[in-house]
């Protein structure tokens, strides 16, 4: 087996803020091995309680934990599991993963500005064999988000740098690359992925598998919507309803969150993909093939949740001024829901939509095509 190592450097404050201020260009690096799917076990040696840091954590296992699930939910081939105050002994070279401090790494001495440093073992052929991660004692670790702090380093963002680097990514500023990202050589104001780091390890590792559900194309969900609108309007006689996501955000977020759940991901899941595809326009594959029968469905009341959270979202993240809608939020799910269930048990547009009118009309649920 051969090692290699990498190092996370602190630089001063001033000039951490020039470096983040750059335009992103190209994109992420990688080391020259990767692990093979399933599990990597991390042994979590990171010491006694730490007291309550900045952020309100109370132990530095924590924190780390919430380092190692920052890359878990992005990535689908291999994910990492944490052994908490493991007895696992650290060892360099011995086939187990250990985090923890220590004043030297396995007895050389750290770069007087080193933070931390991430061990990689690798058969012959790239097959990644052990990566320890070893944070630097000396150093004044806390943790909490935003701009970096005098004199408190947060070991949350130095934990995801160097689990990035255990996964088999590389600094891309070192690359000859300007990009934002938190696996840059320098410890920055970043204290959470860019997608210039997810890409990379989605890149190594997937983003997902292809779903074998086709969708109807979002032209016919968005003229759905806009008939259902008239509906409720003209023959309901529905008053407006307050609501930050316009007709055109409700046709294609909806039927996006459906394509998640009947993906078989689970509403957390497929909340969390759909809302990171809005905010930083990163695509995930669904979580598992659809199984052959009836086409599952979410229950109408997570739906409604999911909805309520875009809501949210637009409101809050997007900026979105409040529009009036003449469909509640509720009808507005349930009636897009049902849609797309016609529509992907073989009805046409046209079928799928008088189909659910007829139930909005209060003839019953119609038989699918």
């Amino acid at each position: 087996m051969t090692r290699r190592l990498r190092y996370l450097i602190a630089l001063a404050i001033a000039a951490v803020v020039m470096t983040t201020a750059t335009s992103p260009t190209e994109g992420f690096a990688l080391l020259s091995s990767k692990w093979p799917n399933g599990p990597v076990v991390m042994h979590l040696r990171m010491g006694g309680g730490s007291g309550t840091l900045i952020d309100g954590s109370t132990s530095w296992n924590q924190v780390v934990t919430n380092g190692l699930a920052a890359w878990n939910a992005h990535i689908q081939l291999v994910s990492f599991s944490a052994v908490n105050d493991s007895t696992a002994a650290n060892g360099d070279g011995n086939g187990l993963n250990t985090v923890f401090f220590s004043d030297t790494v396995y007895g050389d001495a750290f770069g007087e500005s080193t933070l931390a440093v991430a061990t990689s073992w690798s058969f012959a052929g790239g097959r990644k064999a052990e990566s320890d991660v070893i944070f630097n004692r000396a150093k004044p670790f806390n943790s909490y988000r935003g701009n970096l702090r005098s004199g408190a380093t947060d070991i949350l963002r130095v934990a995801i740098h160097e689990f990035g680097h255990t996964l088999g990514l590389d600094h891309p500023d070192e690359e000859g690359q300007n990009v934002d990202a938190i696996m840059n050589s320098h410890v920055s104001n970043r204290d959470s992925l860019a997608a210039d780091d997810i890409n990379g390890a989605r890149s190594l590792y997937g983003s997902g598998i292809t779903s074998n559900v086709t969708f109807p194309p979002r032209n016919e969900t968005a003229d759905f919507v806009n008939r259902l609108g008239a509906l409720y309007r003209d023959e309901l006689r529905s008053g407006g309803f307050a609501t930050f996501v316009d007709a055109e955000g409700a046709g294609v977020w909806v039927p996006e969150y459906a394509r998640f759940r009947v993906g078989q991901c689970s509403h957390e899941v497929a909340s969390q993909r759909v809302f990171q595809t809005i905010t930083d326009g990163i695509a995930s594959g669904v979580c598992a093939l659809t199984p052959a029968g009836a086409i599952p469905f979410p229950p109408r009341n997570e739906g409604l949740q999911f909805f309520v959270s875009l809501n949210g979202l637009y409101r809050d993240t997007l900026r979105r001024g409040q529009i009036t809608s003449f469909v509640d939020e509720e009808g507005l799910v349930v009636w897009i829901l049902e849609y797309l269930r016609y529509r992907l048990n073989r009805c046409s547009h046209e079928v799928a939509v008088q189909k659910v009118f007829m139930q909005i009309r209060g003839q019953g649920i119609q038989p699918t095509c």
